[in-house]
């Protein structure tokens, strides 16, 4: 029989209507599933994408000891020489950055790139990739760590000094750059501060002439590396002072603390902007690769960073109807790898301890246009003063980067930070 005119519109309609989309992976809770993994021979280029099968609950350890026995098994087949690089510290890459060890989670940890319903890994790193400290360089031996400087040691280069005053200052400052920030964005701070203070800075791997320096493992790792390297210049006479801005708050509180306890190293007071005490952070638990994904995707993390007003580039979040994203382009990546690196370290906040008070005086400035972090938020710092009663709240005008790119700004900060400096001696 002919269809009648009411059953051919139903089945133009229900040709309209778009299919529910199949998906290609999904994590269940409590129950392992395996997924595809592509991977290439660290030290070979002769040979194709490999593919084998991981559990999803794999930890990154697990993983890299399971790659690695592929590569063996690669080795043994065409009867390849033994691997020459030091692949001790089993980090994996995934395209342009490496994977965590951890985020409190067994787990595999997804970027914006893979081969679908699978991700490609790397457990050697190449061209544009994130450098991490005592990772394997197979094209290029000499760039590779030693194997008995694997463990947290002072980085060199990590301090610098902005100021071009005499070298046997009395009176010290230390600024802690924020997240994605660089030692050169506090250069028209130091330039109003007087001219018998000296001005360091915090140069961290990963961006501006350290672009492809060794970035550090994790929170923990680099506090250490930060310690040891401030302690050599703060052991200095005189009086040493910190100002630390956003996320470089928790820094140089985790770092005060170990100087003190480790190296007998004290401040005679520590200045914040704009950022919540340490205790404050969430403590993230990650049990499943969906969890992971809404934390560790960079085109989220650029959003979140934007909407909730952090002063994050806008461009840094467009993507367009064919799937380009703008942070992956040669003039933004730069920016954009900088604050991915800083994002992981920080993840793993709050260390232990972090309600703990410290052993100098606090004092707090704050923008008070910020739409990130509340003055409520910022007044908590008075808790972890040695003095609560001398804490004391600066309002400024500006929002959460309330002093960069404003030069009167960069003098009202430079003045209150002489006259406090004289305040706390």
């Amino acid at each position: 029989m002919p269809k009648s005119y009411e059953l051919k519109l139903r089945e133009v309609e229900e040709r309209r209507r778009p299919k529910p989309k199949e998906e290609l992976y999904k994590a269940v809770e409590g129950q392992s599933q395996k997924i595809m993994v592509g991977f290439d021979h660290p030290e070979s280029l002769q040979f194709e994408l490999q593919l084998t099968w991981i559990e999803d609950m794999c930890t990154i350890d697990e993983t890299h000891d399971y790659l690695m026995s592929e590569v063996k098994r690669i080795d043994g087949e065409y009867r390849r020489k033994p691997l020459r690089s030091n692949y001790t510290q089993k980090y994996i890459w995934f395209d342009r950055f490496v994977l965590r060890p951890r985020i409190q989670g067994r787990d595999l940890v997804l970027q914006d790139y893979g081969i679908e319903p699978g991700y490609r890994l790397k457990v050697s790193p190449f061209y544009q990739s994130e450098k991490i400290w005592g990772q394997p360089f197979p094209f290029d031996m000499s760039a590779e760590r030693p194997k008995d400087q694997l463990d947290p040691c002072e980085d060199p280069e990590l301090l610098v000094r902005l100021d071009k005053g005499p070298p046997g200052a009395v009176n010290r400052f230390f600024f802690f750059p924020w997240l994605g920030g660089n030692s050169s964005a506090y250069i028209p701070v130091v330039q109003k501060m007087p001219k018998d203070v000296a001005c360091y800075a915090l140069d961290m791997p990963g961006r501006g002439e350290r672009e492809f320096a060794e970035g550090y493992p994790n929170g923990a790792f680099a506090i250490k590396v930060m310690a040891m390297t401030l302690a050599q210049e703060m052991r200095k006479s005189g009086n040493n002072y910190v100002f630390a801005h956003s996320q470089g708050t928790h820094f140089a509180y985790y770092v005060l603390k170990l100087l003190r306890s480790n190296f007998n190293v004290s401040v005679k007071a520590f200045f914040v902007s704009n950022f919540a005490v340490p205790a404050s952070m969430p403590s993230l638990n990650l049990p499943t690769l969906r969890d992971r994904q809404e934390v560790c995707v960079p085109m989220k993390i650029f959003t979140r960073l934007i909407k909730g007003g952090w002063g994050c580039d806008p461009k840094l979040g467009f993507k367009n109807h064919m799937g380009w994203q703008a942070y992956q382009s040669q003039e933004l990546w730069p920016v954009a790898r900088s604050l991915i690196m800083d994002h992981w370290i920080t993840k793993e906040f709050p260390l232990p301890g972090a309600d703990q008070a410290l052993q100098c005086p606090i004092v707090a400035f704050y923008g008070v246009e910020d739409t990130a972090v509340s003055e409520e938020a910022v007044l908590r710092w008075q808790a972890l003063s040695s003095d609560p009663d001398k804490f004391k709240l600066i309002r400024m005008q500006g929002g959460h980067l309330w002093f960069q790119n404003s030069s009167a700004r960069c003098e009202e900060l430079a003045n209150e930070l002489a006259s406090l400096m004289k305040k706390f001696r």
